[in-house]
This record gives C-alpha cells, structure tokens and sequence, in this order.
C-alpha cells in the first residue's frame, strides 16, 4: 500500500516545487505593461471657433509610451457628420482591439465647436 501511493505523492511534490519556480510577473513589470492613452477629437467650424486659435476638425490620440497620432477628419458640416461619426468610432475600436479599456469620455462646447476628451487605461 505504501508503495501504491508513494509515487503520486512523489509526483505531486516535484509539480508544486516546480511551480514555485515558475517565472512570475512582477508589480514593477506590470506597471510598465501599463498607462494611459489619452485621445481627444475637435469637430469645429472655422465660423465658431473662439479667439485666434482655430484646429481643423481631428482627432489627436497621445500613447503611454509617449507616442502620438493625429487623424484627420472631414470639415464640420451637416454632410461630413455620418463620416466623421464612422471615423471616431472606428478610431474608438481599433484602440480597444490594442488592449485599451475606455475609463472616462467627456465633451464640452456647442454645435460647430465641440471638444470631446477619451481617457483608455492599457490593460495588462
């Protein structure tokens, strides 16, 4: 009988003592798999922009790691609005397909000169 359970218990004892040594990701190594992607998207019209300053309507996406994207949108209008709309959202979902998870979205302004903020945290 001692025999019979000798070798599982055996067995059993070198897989937990190999598991101890199995490579583990650190909290250190962790936080650098990590951060914030920051994405903010001007639909504006030159005709109601506010004081000097006036930014084509884009989007500006800025990396974790410090990278930073700009894409190009239609100019404001009531005809360019559907495209732009498939633009954000397509822009939206490829962030999502690279591990991002929306955290926050916020829009402030009026019609013809909207600034809409996307805060992603990098999932790990």
């Amino acid at each position: 009988m001692k025999n019979i359970l000798a070798k599982p218990v055996l067995f059993l004892l070198a897989f937990v003592f190999l598991l101890c040594f199995l490579p583990k990701e650190s909290a250190a190594q962790k936080q650098l798999n990590t951060g914030y992607l920051l994405m903010r998207v001007y639909d504006s019209n030159k005709f109601v922009a506010s004081g000097n300053i006036y930014v084509n309507s884009k989007i500006f996406i800025t990396y974790e790691d410090g990278k930073f994207e700009t894409i190009e949108l239609l100019p404001f209008n009531e005809k360019n609005e559907i495209e732009n709309l498939k633009k954000i959202g397509a822009t939206l979902n490829d962030i999502k397909k690279k591990g991002y998870l929306l955290m926050s979205a916020t829009t402030t302004g009026e019609q013809g000169a909207l600034i809409s903020d996307y805060v992603f945290l990098k999932q790990f």
